[in-house]
C-alpha cells in the first residue's frame, strides 16, 4: 500500500525537466487514504515482456484493475476529479507505464508528450492524462448491467475513445453512457460519424435529456 498524495501546485509543461520527469521543488500533499497499485503493475510487467504485445491491447483490463484498486482505496470523487492527484500517480508511481504505452523516448520528448502525465484542460483533459484515461470510463461504465462490454467497446477503437471523451457531450455522465452503446460494434468511421451528428443536433437539441434509445436512434441514423 502506498501513502496517497497530490501535486500542491497543478503542474505544467515547464514544471516538468527533460525525460518528462517532475521538478525536484514541487510540492506534495498526503491524502488521509492510501492505494495498492501491486495488481497492476504486477499484469503491466508481464505483458511488457511480451515483445509483440500491443500497448493499446492493455487498456480494457488495465483499466479494470485501476478501477478496483482505487473504487477499494477509500479515495472520493474529489480525488478523482483533481489533476494533481493524476498527475502524481503518474509521475511518481506508473511512470514506467506512461512511457511504455505510448512509446515515448525519453531522450527526445515531444512537446505533446506531457500531456501524457500532465493531462489537460477543456473538456479532454482527463483523457489525456495516460492513468486517468484508463480510470474514469471505467467508473462511469462498470457500473451499468453489460459493463465490461461497454468498456472493451470503448478502448477497442484509440479513435473512437477519443472522439468519444474529447466530445463536450461527454460530460454528462448519462450521455456518456449512451454513446457508447450506441457504438458498440462500429468501426472508427462509423463512430466518428455518429458523433459527428450528435455533436451537430446539441445546437438545436437537449440530448441531455433524451434518453439511451432516442440517442442511439439520433446517432445511428442512416449510418
Amino acid at each position: 500500500m502506498i501513502k496517497a498524495k497530490r501535486i500542491k501546485k497543478k503542474l505544467t509543461q515547464s514544471d516538468l525537466e527533460p525525460g518528462l520527469v517532475m521538478a525536484s521543488n514541487s510540492k506534495l500533499i498526503d491524502y488521509d487514504f492510501s492505494i495498492d497499485l501491486d495488481k497492476f503493475l504486477d499484469h503491466f510487467k508481464s505483458i511488457k515482456q511480451k515483445s509483440d504485445y500491443k500497448p493499446a491491447n492493455s487498456d480494457h483490463e488495465l483499466s479494470k484493475i485501476l478501477y478496483d484498486s482505487l473504487i477499494n482505496s477509500g479515495a472520493t470523487d474529489a480525488e478523482f476529479y483533481d489533476m494533481r492527484f493524476w498527475q502524481w500517480i503518474c509521475l511518481e508511481q506508473l511512470y514506467e507505464y506512461c512511457i511504455w504505452r505510448w512509446n515515448i523516448d525519453v531522450n527526445d520528448t515531444k512537446p505533446s508528450h506531457g500531456a501524457k502525465v500532465l493531462g489537460g484542460g477543456g473538456v479532454g483533459g482527463f483523457s489525456l492524462n495516460s492513468i486517468s484515461r484508463l480510470f474514469i470510463p471505467a467508473k462511469i461504465l462498470l457500473n451499468e448491467p453489460d459493463g465490461d462490454i461497454l468498456l472493451k467497446s470503448f478502448f477497442e477503437i484509440q479513435q473512437k475513445e477519443q472522439s468519444i471523451s474529447q466530445s463536450t457531450l461527454a460530460l454528462n455522465s448519462n450521455v456518456f453512457i449512451s454513446i457508447v452503446k450506441a457504438t458498440v460494434g462500429l468501426d472508427t468511421k462509423q463512430t466518428v460519424r455518429a458523433l459527428s451528428r450528435l455533436n451537430a443536433r446539441k445546437i438545436g437539441m437537449c440530448i441531455d435529456a433524451m434518453s439511451s434509445d432516442e440517442i442511439s436512434k439520433l446517432a445511428l441514423e442512416n449510418i
